[in-house]
């Protein structure tokens, strides 16, 4: 009989194995469902803060007619409000910081006799309203109001009357843009505006 009823309490080992199995099945079943979730989740939720960092196409500020160094931008924002007008809404405030260098020569009968050279900083406080059309995707269109520092060096004589050129002084910009998010914290962004680039891209990270 001892021998019978260890026999019988055999297959109780594989039904542990089995229940174990299940309860890891589970738990990895709700870890994808959970990371899934948070990937489903709404781009731009209140209390959100973004920070993104750029290289621009096409400066949109004035840095002479040869450009030194590429424009480059770097902005933070706050989700001030999410909701605002149904559950894909949002209304976002920042800061923006560019810049780009140039050099502007001028030239008669092939002579370079005089040259500018221009550092351009840009600052600026923008508003944009956010929309989520897709999963990941976080469109946005705003407004941007600020304006540029310019540090510039002259080379030559100038040989024309009155002043050399100068540069700086208040900008507007709107602008249109979007972030595609390749990880809840992580996403590629492009935008398109008149701020230190006519069209800027580059990465986000979301703190």
């Amino acid at each position: 009989m001892g021998r019978t009823g260890a026999g019988c309490g055999a297959p109780a080992v594989p039904d542990k194995s089995r229940r174990a199995m299940k309860r890891i099945l589970l738990v990895a079943a709700f870890a994808v469902c959970v990371a899934s979730e948070a990937m489903a989740q709404r781009a731009f939720n209140g209390g959100d803060a973004v920070l993104s960092a750029g290289i621009g196409m096409g400066t949109a500020v004035n840095v002479g007619s040869r450009t030194v160094v590429p424009p480059i931008a770097f902005q933070g924002e706050y989700c001030l409000l999410d909701r605002l007008f149904d559950d894909n809404s949002a209304l976002g405030v920042g800061a923006y910081v560019g810049f780009a260098a140039g050099k502007r020569p001028y030239t008669a009968e092939g002579y370079t006799y005089f040259t500018q050279k221009v550092n351009n900083v840009m600052l600026g406080v923008r508003g944009a309203l956010h929309y989520q059309f897709a999963d990941r995707l976080d469109a946005y269109l705003g407004l941007m109001l600020g304006g540029s520092i310019a540090n510039t060096r002259s080379e030559g004589v100038w040989m024309h009357g009155g002043n050399p050129p100068r540069y700086g002084g208040f900008l507007g910009d709107v602008f249109l843009g979007a972030r595609y998010y390749l990880l809840p914290q992580l996403a590629l962004y492009g935008e398109f505006g008149f701020g230190v680039a006519y069209f800027t891209v580059g990465v986000s990270f979301r703190i």
